[in-house]
């Protein structure tokens, strides 16, 4: 295998310019969100009162996307159809293409196109995986050139060349080395795979393509020759030389195959607990009333490596501008951590997740990305206000048509109680109080131990565990009015059963504000009564109000 060299009779072009009017069925206002990278128009004097309003904002900046697009694949299928139509004279590949050269198979090569549905997560500076779908489709591109010997016509012996036949075999994609999928003998292969069954999440897809070639060849010897030496006969024979070579182009991926699990609760309210574990980064997740998006957006841009094509054959190279730009998706962090929508219905209780260095993006896409860490989380705990319990709970990924579907039966069921915290006071001074705190369970009236689970009670600002009995006392400095403590529950998913939080106040006696509170208990009550028994006389007319007045 070698590289063969050759002087390029064209210059490269400096940049390429890809279509700027949509193609391949795409619809006109997603085309112009689809070139991320390139160069904007607005730039160069463009007349943006021309065009859509879709296309004058795709003229001026970059477009994140909300989910991948769908759009992507059915360009790149539509632009494959677009390599040039080849002979047997002229090879046509990208200029990095890895070229194979024989005796007479010159500049044989296949080329990965794209493998959809496929996006390229750009998680880390050091770790952007492309992720592909379980089940998809690897396109690529196959072409050769035939060098057929140059005849030979002079002295006693004479060998003429002509080409006999030429094809490319098979194509075949190859994952992990083991053969997947065969086609035949196209320039434009389209070979389907399945992931299933290969252990792992990292793969190599490979594109193999073998191609043959065979010539014929016609020798003629003089065996007999006149006093002139002028050759007066001929031998001929005739023969058909042949060759073959395989060439190869792979690509790393990481399987993308999103799974969820979890826990769900409902609270005492009706409102439902919700904890989603996932096995790779996604996209968020969607509840009836409400929905957890993640850090995530995503971006569209050509694969520069296509920008243009060599045209090689016994004359030379040139190159020239490719009529092929394929598209790839790409994922990027553009928050610090998930987020609810509407807020309104969803609470984010818990992020689970490292911190995460965001990536740069390539220098010629304009998006706004983070400056800081933000949170690759691998699960969510949420609150949401609901009036109807989901029968599952879906989670969208990063690559288009590859989701999580898993029903709320399947999540582990966890009970949440109200708790019941009760403050009493049982020793005060003129400089401390001594108060115990009870927390028991509302429906059950079981105590709840604070050290034996996760959660605390909190009383005037300091942190305490119940003990068995589900009670503490505690000493602390004598505060103005009156002691609170209230219950600060652990997360229910990780001390089952799960409790709500729960408060109380005492006042402290000897003081004012005591006074009036005792005044306030015992007065609303007996003026309520006595309120009565006047509308009572009103009605009545038995003459008991005033009630000092005489029979």
């Amino acid at each position: 295998m070698s590289a063969i060299l050759v002087a390029s009779t064209a210059a490269v072009p400096t940049r390429a310019h890809p279509q700027t009017s949509t193609d391949h069925g795409v619809p006109e206002e997603t085309f112009h969100k689809l070139w991320s990278g390139d160069q904007d128009r607005a730039t160069d004097g463009a007349n943006l009162s021309d065009g859509s309003a879709m296309e004058q904002l795709a003229n001026g900046t970059d477009i994140p996307l909300d989910s991948p697009p769908r759009a992507v694949e059915q360009w790149n299928r539509g632009d494959l159809k677009e390599f040039p139509a080849t002979n047997s004279s002229v090879s046509v590949y990208p200029p990095d293409a890895e070229l194979t050269n024989g005796r007479f198979i010159r500049e044989a090569y296949t080329e990965i196109f794209a493998v959809q549905p496929s996006t390229r997560a750009r998680l880390s500076p050091s770790r952007q995986p492309l992720y592909v779908a379980p089940e998809g489709t690897l396109l690529g591109t196959v072409d050769y050139r035939v060098a057929v010997p140059t005849d030979d016509t002079s002295g006693d012996r004479r060998v003429y060349w002509s080409l006999e036949s030429h094809q490319i075999e098979a194509t075949k994609l190859l994952v992990d080395g083991d053969e997947e999928t065969r086609g035949g003998g196209s320039h434009t292969p389209a070979l389907s795979y399945s992931l299933e069954g290969y252990a792992g999440e990292k793969h190599q897809l490979r594109l193999q393509a073998n191609i043959s070639v065979q010539l014929r060849k016609e020798v003629e010897v003089c065996t007999a020759h006149n006093d002139e030496g002028d050759c007066t006969s001929w031998e001929s024979s005739v023969s058909y030389p042949t060759e073959s070579v395989t060439v190869t182009d792979s690509i790393e991926v990481t399987k993308y195959d999103l799974a969820v699990s979890g826990f769900i609760a409902e609270y005492p309210n009706g409102d439902l607990g919700l904890v989603v574990y996932k096995n790779q980064p996604w996209l968020g997740y969607q509840l009836p009333n409400g929905d957890v998006r993640g850090v995530w957006r995503f971006y569209s841009a050509r694969d520069k490596d296509w920008d243009t094509l060599v045209y090689s054959s016994d004359d030379g190279q040139r190159t020239v501008h490719s009529p092929l730009h394929p598209l790839q998706v790409n994922a990027y962090p553009i928050e610090t951590g998930p987020t609810p929508s509407p807020r309104r219905n969803m609470t984010i209780l818990d992020v689970y997740g490292t911190s995460t260095s965001p990536p740069t993006l390539p220098s010629n896409v304009h998006l706004d990305v983070l400056r800081g860490p933000y949170t690759a989380s691998y699960g969510i705990a949420t609150r949401a206000a609901t009036d109807k319990w989901p029968e599952s709970v879906r989670a969208w990924g990063l690559v288009r048509g590859v989701g999580a579907e898993r029903p709320t039966d399947a999540f582990a069921r966890i009970q949440i109680f109200e708790s019941n915290l009760t403050l009493e006071v049982v020793n005060q001074s003129e400089d401390t109080v001594t108060v115990r705190v009870t927390l028991r369970n509302a429906k059950t009236g079981a105590p709840i131990n604070t050290a034996k689970r996760g959660g605390y009670v909190v009383v005037n600002g300091e942190r305490l565990n119940t003990s068995g009995n589900g009670t503490v006392m505690t000493t602390i400095a004598r505060p103005p009015g009156g002691v609170s403590a209230r219950y600060e529950p652990g997360h229910w998913w990780l001390n089952p059963p799960g409790y709500t939080g729960d408060s109380d106040t005492v006042l402290l006696q000897g003081t004012v504000l005591q006074f009036v509170s005792t005044l306030f208990r015992i007065g609303v009550p007996v003026s309520l009564f006595l309120l009565a028994v006047f509308f009572v006389d009103r009605i009545t007319g038995w003459r008991i109000w005033p009630p000092w007045r005489s029979p």
